[in-house]
């Protein structure tokens, strides 16, 4: 873990909940840090700080990307909202241990997420796929209230059909009639689809579904070893 200074590249709004933020590296100008981990950074002048999952992948060292639904409005949704492009920030990373192993006994590698849980999802997916040609099957499943919530759709779509090995399910908790996929909450999806033979399981987002998909696998003979999480989420 080392200090780093980045200043404000890009900043794209997804939609009404959630943007993504792009950071340029000035000092150092080398990031090295593997698909899964996070940065701290520092949202006042306090030094007080809030922790980010990186969405972007490793290859690229000299920029990193974060996702916020900045809809609760916390001190480090104030901060980033505020950012004026070419500001500095100043950021601790990498940190954290939520990786995909590369020693990890499973034939099938299935990712759980809520919400902004999906930020350490599209760099760890994108990584296996792309850069790692992971031939193991994964699977996504995303849970969201409403379709006007959902982003990277056309990222998630081109990597479905990009990689005959990945599947996308997103699931909706307050879903419109129109809505053909799955509904309701993600650990719904996942008691409706049948649990892969031989899978690790990577769980992502608010605490409750964190311990409710949790007990769901457990009953279901999953091994805790195969069931890892994103701890400050």
């Amino acid at each position: 873990m080392h200090k780093y200074i980045a200043k404000l590249e890009e900043k794209l709004q997804h939609n009404v909940k959630y943007t993504q933020f792009s950071f340029e590296l000035i000092k150092p100008q080398h990031l090295e840090f593997q698909a899964g981990q996070y940065v701290s950074l520092k949202v006042s002048n306090k030094g007080e700080r809030r922790s980010y999952s990186i969405c972007s992948t490793p290859d690229n060292q000299h920029q990193f990307d974060l996702i916020l639904d900045l809809s609760p409005g916390g001190l480090g949704s104030q901060f980033l909202q505020q950012l004026e492009f070419g500001e500095e920030v100043e950021v601790l990373a990498p940190m954290g241990q939520f990786l995909v192993p590369e020693d990890l006994p499973a034939d099938h590698l299935v990712f759980v997420a809520t919400g902004s849980g999906i930020a350490p999802f599209k760099a760890m997916i994108e990584d296996q796929l792309r850069n790692k040609q992971d031939q193991r099957q994964i699977t996504l499943h995303w849970g969201m209230r409403h379709p006007e919530d959902l982003f990277w759709l056309d990222e998630w779509e081109k990597l479905d059909e990009t990689f005959i090995n990945f599947h996308f399910h997103p699931v909706l908790s307050q879903a419109p009639p129109a809505w053909t996929l799955c509904r309701g909450r993600v650990i719904d999806c996942l008691s409706i689809h049948a649990r892969p033979a031989n899978a690790a399981y990577f769980l992502c987002g608010n605490q409750t579904m964190i311990a409710d998909v949790s007990r769901l696998l457990i009953g279901q003979g999953v091994g805790k070893e195969l069931i890892l999480t994103e701890k400050f989420y």
